[in-house]
């Protein structure tokens, strides 16, 4: 298992450091089709086991990556290795480095109303020449055409969605067949980081696997995810295995 995917609760996670998953997503751009990539938590493992359609998601996606440190360790009980935690929010200036670079065109889906549009605002400003096509909240219904209908007529290389989980992989499984893009990228939270609205971790933070507990001081709001659904995925991951 040490040369392929991860087997973590049913999800196929895929063994990459940084510079391999920024690789394969140009890959992915590149080809034909629409393409979706995913970066899993333990947060969004534990949705995926409480809810069918929200894991019929996950594994519609043509590349699921580790965005959490807690499947590093979850992936040594399953037998496997993940070589590093590789948060969609260090992809980002990677990619966007590359898009000024190769003429990728990027749309923002995501956020409460007015967030996306700062969020593109504050990337222009540190990404000169980076093409930002179009913006769109995340308060969508998922039988909603219009921002499909949006989103298609600028066709851009990366479609960035932002919605939280569950609902952003569930509207990428219900539209994905009729999107015209290259990728699309779930991103979560990422939108306010981009607006300089929240900051992340320390390098050094990150590096040990303390994102989680920074964000909890900073969020105090979203202590059940981590303090809750943290031992909650080691039991399923354990439960997973014994079943195994």
């Amino acid at each position: 298992m040490k040369c392929g995917n991860v087997d973590i609760l049913g999800v196929p996670v895929a063994p990459l450091d940084l510079d391999a998953l920024v690789a394969r997503l140009e890959e992915m751009i590149q080809a034909p089709g629409c393409a979706f990539a995913y970066g899993v938590n333990a947060h969004g493992l534990n949705l995926a086991c409480r809810y069918p359609d929200f894991m019929k998601a996950l594994l519609t996606a043509d590349l699921v990556y580790a965005d959490g440190a807690s499947l590093l360790l979850a992936a040594r009980v399953m037998g496997g290795y993940l070589p590093e935690k590789v948060a969609t929010a260090d992809a980002w200036p990677l990619l966007c480095s590359r898009a000024v670079a190769r003429g990728y065109r990027f749309f923002f889906l995501g956020g409460e109303p007015g967030l996306a549009e700062r969020a593109r605002d504050q990337a222009l400003k540190a990404y000169p020449g980076l093409q930002i096509v179009g913006t769109h909240h995340g308060y969508v219904d998922l039988s909603d055409r219009g921002p499909v209908d949006r989103i298609n007529a600028l066709a851009p290389d990366v479609l960035w969605v932002g919605m939280g989980e569950p609902k952003q992989g569930l509207w990428v499984a219900a539209w994905r067949q009729r999107l015209r893009a290259g990728l699309v990228l779930n991103c979560g939270g990422m939108f306010k980081i981009v607006a300089g609205e929240l900051d992340r971790a320390g390098h050094k933070w990150r590096q040990r696997g303390w994102e989680w507990l920074y964000r909890l001081r900073r969020e105090p709001k979203t202590w059940r995810r981590y303090l809750l659904g943290l031992p909650e995925f080691a039991l399923r991951v354990l439960a997973y295995r014994a079943r195994k």
